[in-house]
C-alpha cells in the first residue's frame, strides 16, 4: 500500500477500530477524512520530505528501512490500550420505542426458509441516486412519498423497512405502516449492517 503512494504524498496508518474489534490498513492525505471512531497505532510518512535526503526516489529502500525498524512491544501498547476505549452509547430513540425491530440475521432466516416478506429500501433519494446496490428481493420507496405507496403493500405478509443505518427514516417508515396497520418493523442496522453480514445483494436500479 505505501509503494502505491510513490511520487504522490499522504500516510499511511494502521488503524484500531475498538467499535469493531479490527485492524485497518488505510491510506490518508491532507484534508482526508480519517475512519470514523478509528485510532491510529502505526504511521508511515509518504510526504516526500520524510525520505528524499537519504533515498532519493528510492521510496522502496525507505519503507523495508522502515519495517526493519519497528517497535513492535510499542504497537502492540498502543493497541491494548486503544481496545480499552469504550464503544459509542447506543443511539436512543424514544420516539420509536414502540417500533420492533429485526436483526439481518433474521431477515435472512426468513428469505432463506421461503417465508413470503415485503422488504422495502427506504434510503433518502439523495442517497439512492448514488447506490450502487440494494438488498436481494428488497424495492426502493421514497421514504417521503410513503402515503402514496403504501397502498401497493399486502396487510397479509410482514414488511421489513430499512434505511441506510437503520436509524431514524427506517423507523419513522416502519411507524408509520404500523399506524395504517400493516406488520412492519424496521432492519436494525439497515443497508450498512445488511452488508456486514454478506447478505446477498444486486445492482441498484
Amino acid at each position: 500500500m505505501a509503494e502505491a503512494l510513490t511520487g504522490d504524498s499522504g500516510w499511511i496508518l494502521l488503524t484500531c477500530v475498538p467499535r469493531d474489534g479490527r485492524l485497518i490498513n488505510q491510506s490518508a492525505s491532507d484534508y482526508a477524512e480519517s475512519i470514523a471512531g478509528g485510532i491510529p497505532i502505526l504511521a508511515l510518512d509518504m510526504y516526500e520530505h520524510a525520505y528524499h535526503i537519504e533515498y532519493g526516489a528510492n521510496t522502496t529502500a525507505y519503507i523495508a528501512a522502515f519495517m526493519r525498524n519497528i517497535h513492535w512491544e510499542a504497537v502492540e501498547a498502543r493497541y491494548t490500550d486503544a481496545m480499552t476505549v469504550s464503544r459509542p452509547r447506543a443511539l436512543d430513540q424514544p420516539e420509536f420505542k414502540d417500533v420492533p425491530s429485526i436483526t439481518p440475521e433474521e431477515v435472512q432466516e426468513m428469505l432463506s426458509s421461503g417465508q413470503r416478506v415485503q422488504i422495502i429500501d427506504t434510503r433518502p433519494r439523495h442517497y439512492s441516486t448514488r447506490a450502487q446496490d440494494i438488498v436481494e428481493g428488497a424495492v426502493w420507496r421514497d421514504p417521503e412519498r410513503i402515503e402514496e405507496w403504501m397502498t401497493s403493500l399486502s396487510k397479509d405478509e410482514p414488511v421489513v423497512t430499512f434505511c441506510v443505518y437503520g436509524f431514524h427514516i427506517g423507523c419513522q417508515s416502519a411507524a408509520a405502516l404500523r399506524k395504517a396497520g400493516f406488520d412492519a418493523r424496521y432492519m436494525a442496522g439497515g443497508h450498512y449492517a445488511w452488508k456486514a453480514i454478506k447478505g446477498p445483494v444486486k445492482l441498484f436500479g
